[in-house]
């Protein structure tokens, strides 16, 4: 782990004490279990640390680490922005692959 995920695991809720805003904040802690594969389909999404978040958020963020972890169509990214914004995801934008027959 790097050290602003450190920081962010040393003082949940507070991201300013790591120089970050919540935003910020959501985006690498969603990266990081991204990254590491922490959460998965059987696992279920464990958004415990951001319990303080309102529900929109926490919705913007799981939709934004499934975008990225089960690579998506759409730009994640912006869909994580736009989300932030109207406090809901942009299916029409970024949404899961369609299977093939």
């Amino acid at each position: 782990m790097d050290t602003e995920t450190d920081c962010i695991q040393r003082h949940p809720g507070m991201p300013e004490a790591c120089g970050l805003t919540a935003s910020e904040a959501a985006v690498i802690m969603a990266a990081g279990v991204g990254a590491t594969g922490t959460h998965g389909q059987a696992e279920g999404w464990d958004d415990s640390h951001n319990a303080e978040l309102p529900e929109w958020k926490r919705r913007c963020i799981r939709a934004y680490g499934d975008c990225k972890d089960n690579e998506w169509v759409g730009p994640c990214y912006e869909c994580l922005r736009y989300c932030e914004g109207q406090h809901e995801w942009p299916a029409k934008m970024c949404s899961p692959r369609k299977r093939r027959r």
